[in-house]
């Protein structure tokens, strides 16, 4: 094209856009890409036009074109509209091309401070769908962070959590073959576990095939096939005769068929890798879930079949009277978060033993003499203590815990004051386990006064090892709580329950334990040993300082950019020691994993 034509297309380009606009208005798409598509092409490129241009195209159903005209547009424009952006990840989301998608809601996220909440959102709906369960939760942590009553956010944290906990199990099938594949796993590695660990899954073999056959190993997964070696086995103890042996890592997440090709090109398929999801929620009486096939075996807990061995049985000896004395030295109470089936028993579907682990344990606790809350007969007396789609309390069967402990402290307030209750509709941890994810009616409590609450500092860690501290400019008390529990310390908003009364509450997830220096550090008026009822086959631990709590085993698996990120998300808080200290040793990229 010659100059002067390109600045002539230029000069005419307004007026191409007015007639475009007509054209779309009376859905003449085509007409519309017959006046635009030419200029576009020569290289004019307005915003007015391209967003003109993209629209023709949506409207005439040609998506390609659409997503290169958006492409072209933002690697010629620096300062390319918010808008343009947004639409070409979502142009990615429609095709389901995760990586692309993930990788532009992130150069938003990069570029655009600050960006519409929402952003975080669908980028975490396509690392959901990209099966990045650690990512995904990550992202949609800090996007609670910005809007931390958002229920649909709460409901996504849920389903994401599910996915990443989904238990499989692993089953080998022999196929028809001349040859055998012979397999064993690494020892320690489970048949029965989340879909993360089958990603990097070790298998050590042996191929029954003579010496002079020299055979290849083949593995095919979904992203191809791969030939491997084998190493020559001589005849010899433990193997009777002489073979071929392999041992490798490979992905089962979606499946692995192991064969034999043999000298001269003959090949076989001989064994087949395949993951069933095991049943992980069980649908009781009027539409209540439950939990199923956990590691804690809550049912045979329930049944009685599941009670204390003798070594458990010595352990929560020994920790009771660990716990005896330090009780006799502050305000502390041992918390048992009641189990769902325990609290609601007529919605499920087994009869509970006379004598459980719950039992047992009470009966070890009051020989000791320890104080513990056992809320089970007040969370009974109330009908939404906990709701169908959850294995936690509730806001309301939070709130009777909270009352429970506050009473034990000798704190006698009218709290029934201080908090209403709302209904929200949930998803719940069991309601996500299912497709689609069912919801339930849940309470929530609310403060009724101005609060003063603030978070001063997190370490952002999943589970184990979390540390959350809240401060509060308008307490009732000045006073500190110090919290060392589990999953249910945050259900209902339990912890903020307290927040709302005391000046500091610092929460630390190692359930149902006792950390020494970090109750002297905080000076701590009262401490709250929470575990949750499905836990108590293991008793806590009694501990002198954070370092003896082992926390590298809770950082296993998260690799060493993830690592970068929780730092960077607690260096925004205020150096609030000893835990910051603490938390940038733990996380320091030497020690990292690498991905």
């Amino acid at each position: 094209m010659s100059s002067s034509s390109f600045a002539e297309r230029i000069e005419q380009a307004p007026e191409l856009v007015v007639e475009a606009e007509d054209r779309l208005a009376q859905q003449d798409f085509a007409g519309a890409i017959a006046l635009l598509e030419p200029a576009f092409q020569a290289g004019v490129d307005s915003p007015e036009l391209v967003a003109a241009l993209i629209k023709a195209y949506e409207g005439a159903g040609d998506s390609a074109k659409r997503e290169m005209t958006m492409a072209v547009a933002l690697e010629k424009t620096a300062e390319s509209p918010l808008k343009l952006r947004i639409a070409y990840a979502e142009a990615a989301m429609t095709r389901k091309d995760w990586p692309a998608a993930i990788e532009r809601w992130q150069s938003i996220i990069d570029r655009d401070e600050p960006f519409p909440p929402q952003i975080y959102l669908r980028q975490a709906r396509a690392l959901l769908a990209a099966e990045q369960f650690a990512e995904a939760l990550r992202v949609v942590n800090l996007a609670l962070e910005k809007q931390p009553g958002n229920t649909t956010l709460a409901d996504l944290k849920n389903v994401i959590a599910s996915h990443k906990a989904k238990k499989f199990q692993l089953a080998a099938h022999k196929l028809a073959a001349p040859i055998a594949i012979r397999w064993e796993v690494d020892e320690g590695q489970k048949q029965i576990t989340n879909l993360e660990s089958f990603r990097h899954y070790r298998i050590r073999g042996w191929v029954d095939a003579r010496q002079d056959q020299r055979p290849e190993l083949i593995a095919s997964t979904h992203a191809g096939t791969d030939t491997l070696g084998l190493t020559a086995v001589e005849p010899s103890a433990p193997y009777q005769e002489a073979g071929w042996m392999f041992e490798h890592t490979f992905d089962l997440s979606r499946g692995l068929t192991l064969g034999v090709r043999l000298e001269g090109g003959k090949a076989y398929e001989c064994l087949r890798f395949s993951l069933a999801p095991v049943m992980e929620v069980i649908e009781g009486r009027e539409g209540w879930l439950f939990l199923a096939n956990d590691t804690n075996a809550s049912i045979d807990q329930f049944t009685g079949k599941r009670l204390l061995t003798d070594d458990e049985t010595h352990q929560w000896h020994r920790f009771s009277a660990e716990l005896a004395p330090l009780q006799q030295q502050r305000s502390l109470l041992f918390l048992i978060a009641n189990s769902k089936e325990k609290v609601r028993p007529e919605y499920y579907p087994f009869e509970k033993a006379d004598i459980t682990t719950t039992e047992q344990v009470s009966a070890i606790l009051q020989q000791a003499e320890v104080d513990y809350a056992n809320p089970v007969a007040a969370m009974q007396a109330v009908s939404d203590s906990y709701y169908q789609t959850d294995t936690h309390w509730s806001g309301r069967g939070a709130y009777l815990a909270f009352v429970a402990c506050m009473r034990y402290f000798g704190l006698d307030d009218d709290f029934d004051s201080l908090y209403d209750f709302e209904q929200r509709e949930l998803v719940g941890d069991l309601g996500s386990k299912i497709d689609p994810p069912a919801k339930s009616l849940s309470t929530a409590a609310v403060f009724q006064e101005k609060s003063g609450v603030a978070c001063r500092f997190s370490n952002h860690l999943p589970g184990t090892g979390n540390i959350t501290i809240f401060e509060n400019s308008r307490p009732r008390y000045t006073r500190t709580l110090l919290i060392f529990g589990g999953s249910s310390s945050n259900a209902g908003g339990f912890a903020l329950l307290f927040a709302h009364i005391f000046q500091r509450v610092v929460v630390i997830n190692l359930p149902g334990s006792y950390v020494q220096e970090i109750v002297d550090h905080e000076a701590a008026d009262y401490v709250i040993l929470q575990t949750n009822e499905r836990y108590l086959a293991t008793p806590g631990r009694i501990l002198q300082t954070l370092d003896d709590a082992n926390l590298d085993g809770a950082l296993r698996g998260i690799s060493a950019s993830e690592r970068i990120k929780l730092l960077e998300r607690m260096n925004r808080y205020a150096p609030c020691e000893p835990y910051h200290s603490f938390m940038t040793a733990l996380l320091a990229p030497s020690e990292a994993v690498s991905t």
